[in-house]
């Protein structure tokens, strides 16, 4: 299974890039943190990898090749220049044997486990359930942990949160939530 985090931003990039046409005619901001991430992925062999249009480099080379360049364009999505030749002269060169361990290295492409790692690591959900696994398991050895763990709970019901906003110490409202 693909974790839907990555589909959809693969989904995501592959469009920006073929129809907005972004890191090709535009850059993003110094401040859009996840665009700056995301050019880490564009000229990857793996790109992309789970999203269903396996051909989108080869769109955005026959869309904007003509008018910044087919070499520009090849260096900036990381195609190799074989994969530009379209023709039946090329020679087939035949691959050297590598023994099983170091094909095996050679076939991760680094750069895209790194984005992926990334791209998981920055989800939303995925930092939720972290820290809800992280004040669980606290909660074991020291009660105010346990105590958090529940916090979150108690907000999810509309009541308790009604109740919890409204706790007062010596007459004076404690939280406001």
């Amino acid at each position: 299974q693909v974790p839907l985090v990555i589909f959809k931003r693969e989904k995501e990039v592959a469009r920006k890039l073929e129809f907005d046409g972004l890191y090709i005619t535009e850059q993003p901001s110094e401040d859009d943190i996840k665009g700056q991430w995301d050019r880490l992925v564009i000229n990857t062999q793996s790109f992309p990898n789970n999203y269903w249009d396996k051909f989108v480099k080869r769109k955005v080379m026959d869309k904007y090749g003509e008018f910044y360049g087919r070499d520009r364009i090849s260096e900036l999505l990381g195609m190799d220049k074989a994969a530009l030749d379209f023709s039946d002269a090329r020679e087939k060169k035949k691959p050297k044997k590598d023994s099983s361990f170091s094909a095996v290295l050679n076939s991760i492409d680094v750069k895209y486990q790194m984005w992926k790692l990334g791209v998981v690591f920055t989800d939303n959900s995925f930092l939720y359930l972290a820290w809800y696994m992280t004040m669980s398991v606290l909660g074991h050895y020291n009660n105010f942990f346990f105590a958090a763990h529940l916090l979150d709970i108690a907000m999810g019901f509309k009541t308790l949160r009604t109740i919890l906003s409204s706790v007062t110490h010596n007459g004076k409202q404690v939280s406001t939530l």
